[in-house]
């Protein structure tokens, strides 16, 4: 994944919002995931959540295996799909928001760090964070669909494990 570093409490929390997206059924689970949600907001703040969430995106479109030269108009199409696909969250999701989703999306595949580049992106709306938590859930969803149930979390829980090491 990225060369930056976040908080891993901040990474774990940002996985559970995804979690509570990809699980509408599963509401015994929220509980517990809100409360993890709660605590790392509070001691690290909604800004390195939203750095987790940007770098479990990387660590999720990594899965994906794409952004080689040649690959170009399989990463447009995907990448239209998912702002498409974000766009009908609207009762959730900003429009004004898909722009910074598509930059860190872009600048994943092109095999940059994207942490490092939403830091310098400038200041974070209170929104962005919900536009990212969709874009991770549906990027893990397509990485399960391919892979099979559980893929993108088992490949992230190894990349987050490999970095502590």
């Amino acid at each position: 994944m990225s060369g930056s570093q976040v908080q891993v409490g901040a990474v774990q929390a940002a996985w559970d919002q995804a979690s509570v997206l990809r699980s509408p059924d599963n509401q015994q689970a929220w509980p517990a995931l809100a409360e993890r949600i709660a605590a790392a907001t509070a001691l690290y703040g909604m800004g390195e959540l939203l750095r987790g969430t940007v770098l479990l995106i990387c660590g999720a479109l990594e899965q994906i295996r794409v952004g080689r030269p040649g690959d170009e108009q399989f990463t447009e199409k995907f990448t239209k799909t998912l702002m498409d696909k974000i766009g009908r969250w609207a009762e959730f999701v900003e429009e004004t928001d898909l722009p910074m989703v598509r930059q860190v999306v872009r600048v994943t595949f092109e095999g940059h760090d994207p942490v490092a580049w939403r830091d310098q992106a400038g200041p974070v709306p209170d929104s962005e964070p919900r536009a990212m938590t969709c874009a991770l859930a549906l990027i893990a969803d397509f990485v399960d669909l391919v892979d099979g149930p559980g893929a993108c979390e088992r490949a992230l829980l190894t990349g987050i494990g490999s970095a502590l090491d």
